[in-house]
């Protein structure tokens, strides 16, 4: 007789422990602790998009694309970065004119984002961006 209030007693203490840790689970099943991490916020592509949509045009003032450029990459670690040239791949840009039109008689080529830098930036602008990168740029 005194079996029954022992067992009901630890089967309610077990539900009571497994809700508990389904709580402090979120919706995709990882545990609560888990976000936050530094991974979650960092998207290669849309950092690769962004660089390309700030290089893209030809530009003679060159502020507005070094300061993308650098805000963008701020906080990106050289792992982090390896990921956004994946992301980026190689895209057609025209060396010459410093944009992504090519005439008539110019044949398209693709470029690496390594390539896409270093037009684009001045030589001091780039060296510091190497120095921060030196793995890959």
């Amino acid at each position: 007789m005194k079996l029954l209030p022992i067992s009901a007693t630890v089967a309610g203490l077990g539900i009571l422990l497994f809700a508990i840790a389904q709580a402090k689970k979120d919706k995709n099943g990882n545990a609560y602790l888990n976000q936050g991490t530094e991974t979650e916020s960092f998207n290669a592509k849309e950092i690769a998009t962004v660089l390309y949509d700030a290089m893209k045009e030809a530009n003679l003032t060159n502020t507005e694309k070094r300061k993308t450029i650098f805000t963008t990459l701020t906080g990106i670690s050289q792992a982090q970065f390896s990921w956004v040239i994946k992301a980026f791949g190689s895209r057609y840009y025209n060396t010459l004119t410093g944009n992504t039109y090519f005439a008539l008689w110019q044949t398209p080529v693709r470029h690496s984002l390594k390539v896409w830098l270093k037009e684009e930036l001045s030589d001091s602008d780039y060296k510091l961006l190497k120095s921060n990168y030196p793995k890959y740029l």
